[in-house]
């Protein structure tokens, strides 16, 4: 009985412990949690191709990313382009897509930091296929464009949407219809959709489990130390048969004696 009742204290701890080390885990799923900056930024967007016209739209930009992040691992972004509604001053088909082809962006995310890292260029590219054909004249899809960037050191790293090409075509190589890039012009809106992510090492965190010894099977109301009346034969009997022999020994002896005296005699 108390043997199953140490088992039983066993597999509760060892559930409980279970029970900790799910909910760290879980936490640490949910430890990093996302950010979003969106603006509206005006671009200009150099025709090429079949382009003729340039095309300046205010652009509603938003990137995504984590708020925090691990040396050595990568980290996605994502940049969604917008284009207004009700307004002339967006990004246009110069000629129909057809349905299945592709609508292809390649963008500048400037990515700075942590010091003295410098800043750099990492290329954040989207590919969308229309359902249907995009008559000419039509605003074009733009597909939402995801980049990983990779931090090498702690500290803090910030990342901006900048400059872009779209083109259209095929497989293959599309052909390029627009080059956009910040307006620096602009009477407004000219300063980019940004992020700062914040770079720390890895925590590690340990469950400790203790196990209860096994307890030995013990009578109840007995002593740890003695076997009760588990142990076998009750120890009275070897005494009393132990006794038994000792005095048959001893009148034995006694009667042997007597004998010896009367036969000298």
């Amino acid at each position: 009985m108390l043997r199953a009742q140490a088992r039983r204290r066993i597999v509760m701890r060892t559930a409980a412990a279970g029970a900790a080390g799910t909910a760290i885990v879980t936490g640490g799923l949910f430890a990093i949690a996302a950010q979003a900056d969106t603006k509206t930024v005006a671009y200009v967007c150099a025709p090429s191709g079949p382009a003729t016209a340039t095309a300046s739209p205010n652009l509603t930009v938003a990137l995504n990313g984590p708020t925090g992040a691990i040396p050595s691992q990568a980290v996605t972004l994502t940049w969604v382009n917008q284009q207004p509604s009700g307004t002339d001053q967006i990004i246009t088909a110069p000629a129909a897509i057809p349905a299945g082809d592709r609508v292809v962006i390649v963008g500048d995310l400037i990515v700075a930091g942590p010091s003295p890292a410098g800043t750099r260029t990492v290329q954040a590219t989207a590919t969308g296929t229309p359902a249907a054909e995009v008559a000419s004249g039509s605003p074009v899809p733009l597909p939402t464009l995801t980049a990983l960037v990779t931090p090498t050191a702690t500290g803090t790293i910030s990342v901006k949407a900048d400059k872009f090409t779209l083109g259209v075509g095929p497989s293959g190589s599309p052909t390029t219809w627009y080059s956009c890039s910040i307006s620096t012009t602009a009477a407004a809106n000219t300063t980019a959709a940004a992020l700062s992510i914040k770079v720390t090492p890895q925590t590690t965190r340990t469950v400790y489990v203790t196990e209860t010894a096994q307890v030995t099977e013990t009578p109840e109301g007995g002593a740890a130390t003695g076997g009760g009346g588990e142990a076998g034969p009750d120890g009275r009997l070897f005494l009393l048969t132990g006794s038994a022999l000792v005095l048959a020994a001893a009148g034995g002896g006694l009667v042997l004696r007597a004998r010896r005296r009367a036969v000298r005699h």
